[in-house]
């Protein structure tokens, strides 16, 4: 088992910057893994046909000409070439798992990785859980799901890998998971942050107990957006009284975790050194953006290490922003940054662009009233001219005087589009202990 490098920071690695990175260790790994797929991947061997790969002091330069992969790519790959597609460049033999994504927002994709790819991931994901506050002595009740998501088995490796106790629960039955916290008394839980919901509905009605009562001291949240929202953090961590932390962020068809922040709470640090090349593209012309503070695009991904479905400038369609460059004051060198939303979750009402991530934050910042559960409604095709918010209230809470009209009002501030709002009953969505779909095209 490995030992981490210091109190604060797991690996070495994470003390160098970006910058040093690219300039020193990335241009060997990406001439040596374009080398490798171009000869032992068909499907890159067809995308890269005319592509005479240069050596390392001049490879960056033409890294940004290189043609991006998407995930519909991969799909069809797969359904030509079942079960797991072309993009395979080890033999069969070599492939120790199969895990799939999660389905969210297309069809499931079939992942393989060798035993070096379990371990990188491990060790990028023990890393962020490292930078979250898990420790050995720790406990820790792991809720995501088992069924071939790479949040699940995957995931638990990563939590072994750093050396906590891992009580592998999964999801499925709230009730026994309660029963088991209340009987071991674990010190962390590592969940999607909607589950929050559920377990506390549970609590109160099966147990008669509040959050606070199971003595949790650290949440590990991962899987869906949320707990970066100060707002809903706060509220989180009061009800259950532990220190809330965005622990898991990731892409499973490149790596399961490469993003978590550290106590300072500054943004996620980019955790996926010496595996990763990330950059970032113009959401609209496709164009590289450099590295720097303040920048806004869509993060690209290329595996430099991975043995079985290497992917090269893969479009994750997640569109972040660069809060920082500068060495963090726990000492790690990695640009941080914050999840904005996913472009392929964009919604387009009256030409004006909305993130449901946006509309998330407004949620957050009345949870006085609201409770935080809510959905989004809009026209099951395209163009959108009605847009619905159904949100719950508190049950105690009478509602304040005109609070539908300045909720309207903060729709139209802060993201430019008036919704209609529809107020209803604490309860009345369903509770789930997976990812939450809050965008519905119902109407």
């Amino acid at each position: 088992m490995k030992k981490p490098y210091s109190g604060i920071i797991w690996n070495p690695i994470e003390l160098f910057s970006h910058q040093e990175l690219t300039s020193e260790m990335i241009p060997e790994l990406l001439v040596h893994q374009l080398n490798r797929a171009k000869i032992g991947s068909p499907f890159y061997r067809k995308k890269l046909v005319d592509l005479k790969i240069p050596d390392k002091r001049t490879i960056l330069d033409l890294y940004a000409t290189l043609p991006f992969t998407d995930k519909s790519e991969l799909l069809a790959d797969q359904q030509q070439f079942p079960p797991f597609g072309s993009n395979l460049p080890v033999r069969e033999s070599k492939i120790q798992r199969i895990n799939r994504t999660s389905g969210t927002t297309s069809e499931p994709l079939l992942l393989i990785l060798t035993s070096k790819d379990v371990m990188n991931t491990y060790e990028c994901g023990a890393r962020c859980f490292y930078a979250s506050g898990l420790r050995r002595h720790h406990t820790v009740i792991h809720c995501m799901n088992y069924c071939m998501w790479a949040g699940g088995y995957t995931d638990h490796g990563s939590l072994e890998h750093l050396g906590a106790a891992v009580i592998p629960f999964g999801v499925g039955n709230s009730r026994l998971l309660i029963e088991t916290i209340l009987r071991i008394r674990p010190q962390a839980l590592h969940a999607t942050p909607s589950y929050l919901t559920k377990l506390q509905e549970v609590l109160n009605q099966d147990f008669g107990l509040a959050p606070i009562e199971l003595g949790l001291q650290l949440g590990l949240f991962g899987g869906e957006a949320g707990i970066q929202d100060s707002n809903f953090r706060r509220q989180i961590e009061k009800i259950w009284g532990f220190k809330a932390m965005n622990a898991n962020y990731g892409s499973a068809e490149v790596l399961s975790m490469f993003g978590a922040e550290c106590h300072e709470r500054a943004g996620l640090h980019f955790m996926g050194q010496g595996v990763l090349y990330p950059t970032l593209i113009d959401m609209t012309s496709a164009k590289d953006i450099p590295i720097t503070s303040g920048a806004v695009g869509e993060l690209v991904l290329t595996n430099l290490v991975k043995q079985a479905q290497p992917l090269i400038r893969y479009r994750t369609h997640d569109l972040i922003e660069i809060l920082s460059t500068d060495r963090c004051l726990c000492g790690r060198g990695s640009f941080r940054f914050k999840v904005i939303g996913r472009n392929d979750d964009m919604i387009i009402i009256k030409g004006i662009n909305v993130f449901p991530t946006g509309i998330q934050k407004i949620i957050n910042e009345n949870l006085d009233y609201l409770n935080g559960q809510y959905v989004i409604l809009i026209n099951k095709i395209d163009p959108i001219d009605r847009f619905v918010v159904r949100a719950e209230v508190r049950p105690e809470m009478s509602e304040p005087r005109d609070f539908r009209s300045k909720l309207q009002s903060a729709f139209v501030a802060h993201l430019a589009v008036r919704p209609e709002i529809e107020l209803i009953a604490e309860g009345t969505l369903p509770r789930t202990e997976n990812k939450t779909k809050r965008l519905q095209r119902i109407l």
